[in-house]
C-alpha cells in the first residue's frame, strides 16, 4: 500500500543543489573571504560549480521514478500521455518565463538581444545540444535541455524495470552510457554538448531512480556491504588523477548517492524536528526550479541596478541587499509561475 507524503529531505537535497549553483555564479564565499582576510572559504564556491548540478540530476532521477512507484507496485504500465504532460507542465512554463525574463534582462542591461535563430532554439530548448547556444542567453539554460532529454528517455528505462528487472534496467542504461562515452572519448576534442551528451549522463541519473527503487521496495538491501564497497570504489575512482573529463561528471553525479541514501534515510528525523530553519530551507528547496532558473538574470540586474542608481557609499549595501533579496523573487516565481500550472504533486513514498 501507498500513501503520498512530502518529503523534506528531497526538498533539503534540492535547496542544497540551488544554494550551490547560486552561491558559485554570485561568488558568495569568495566574497566572505576576501572581507574576512580568510581565503580558504573562497574554495567553497567549486561546491556549485563541480557538484550542484550533479546533484539536481541524481535528484531528478530520484524523484522522477518515485513519483511512478504507484504504476510499478500495480504491475502497470506507464500512462504516457499523463507523465509526458505532467512532465511539460512542470518545466516548460516556468523555463519559458525565465527565458523571456533573461532576453529582457539582457537588452535592458547591456543592450543586446540573442539572434533570431538563437532565440527559437532557446524556445525550443534545444540549446543544450548546440555549440553556438549553448549558454547564450542565460548561462544555466543548456540543463533544461539534458533534463527533457532525461524525461523523454526514461519510460525505456521504466518499461525494462517493468518486464525484467530492476539491475537489467540499471544495466541497459549502463550499456549506454558506456558506449557513449568510448564513443565521444575517441573525439580529439570535444565541445560542451559532447561532454554533457545525455547519454553519458544517463546510467548515472538512472542510478538516482534505482535508489528511489530500493528505497521503496527493498530499503534493507541499499545498505548492504556489497552497495556499501562500491560506493567506496566511486569515491577512490574519482580522485584517481589520469581520468578522463568525460568521465568526471559522471562521477560527481555517482558521488551523491552516499548522501542521498543518507538523507532521505532521516526523513522522519525531519519531521520531527521541524522547526524555522528547516522551513526555510525547504522553502529554498520547493523554490528550487525557479531559483535555479532565475539566478542569473537577477544577479545581472542586481548588479546594474546597484552600481547605476546607488551612490557608491550604499552600493555595497545595495548589491548585498539584493542578494539576499534573489531567493525571495525566486520563491514568489515558483508561488505564482509554477504552481498555477500544475498541482505540486507531492512524493509518492510506501507506508511504513
Amino acid at each position: 500500500m501507498f500513501k503520498k507524503n512530502s518529503l523534506l529531505s528531497i526538498d533539503i537535497l534540492r535547496a542544497i543543489a540551488a544554494f550551490g549553483v547560486f552561491a558559485y555564479h554570485q561568488h558568495i564565499f569568495g566574497l566572505i573571504a576576501r572581507y574576512t582576510s580568510v581565503p580558504a572559504i573562497d574554495m567553497i564556491d567549486n561546491f556549485g560549480a563541480a557538484f550542484a548540478v550533479p546533484l539536481f540530476f541524481l535528484i531528478s532521477g530520484y524523484c522522477i521514478h518515485l513519483s511512478n512507484m504507484k504504476h510499478l507496485a500495480g504491475n502497470k504500465p506507464l500512462p504516457l500521455k499523463e507523465y509526458y504532460k505532467r512532465r511539460f507542465l512542470r518545466i516548460y512554463p516556468p523555463y519559458l518565463a525565465a527565458l523571456i525574463f533573461s532576453v529582457a534582462v539582457n537588452y535592458s542591461t547591456y543592450n543586446t538581444l540573442p539572434t533570431t535563430s538563437d532565440f527559437i532554439v532557446h524556445l525550443f530548448v534545444l540549446q543544450g545540444f548546440t555549440v553556438a547556444y549553448f549558454n547564450t542567453i542565460n548561462l544555466v539554460l543548456w540543463t533544461v535541455s539534458v533534463e527533457i532529454a532525461f524525461y523523454l528517455i526514461y519510460p525505456i528505462f521504466y518499461c525494462i524495470r517493468l518486464k525484467y528487472s530492476l539491475n537489467k534496467a540499471l544495466l541497459f542504461t549502463l550499456l549506454i552510457s558506456t558506449l557513449s562515452i568510448v564513443y565521444f572519448w575517441s573525439k580529439t576534442v570535444l565541445t560542451l554538448p559532447q561532454y554533457f551528451c545525455v547519454f553519458n549522463i544517463w546510467f548515472a541519473w538512472c542510478c538516482g531512480a534505482f535508489l528511489a527503487d530500493k528505497e521503496t521496495f527493498s530499503p534493507v538491501d541499499i545498505r548492504k556491504p556489497m552497495y556499501i564497497l562500491i560506493y567506496a570504489g566511486i569515491i577512490a575512482f574519482r580522485f584517481i588523477p589520469a581520468i578522463p573529463n568525460i568521465i568526471y561528471f559522471q562521477l560527481n553525479i555517482l558521488l551523491w548517492t552516499g548522501p542521498v541514501v543518507f538523507i532521505t534515510s532521516k526523513e522522519q528525523w525531519f519531521v520531527k524536528h521541524y522547526s524555522i530553519v528547516t522551513k526555510v530551507v525547504t522553502s529554498m528547496g520547493l523554490s528550487s526550479y525557479s531559483l535555479y532558473l532565475l539566478h542569473e538574470p537577477l544577479i545581472t540586474l542586481k548588479n546594474y541596478l546597484g552600481h547605476r542608481f546607488l551612490p557608491t557609499g550604499l552600493q555595497f549595501a545595495g548589491v548585498t541587499l539584493g542578494t539576499l533579496l534573489i531567493p525571495v523573487v525566486a520563491w514568489y516565481s515558483f508561488k505564482y509561475i509554477e504552481k498555477p500550472f500544475t498541482a505540486r504533486k507531492k512524493t509518492v513514498a510506501p507506508t511504513a
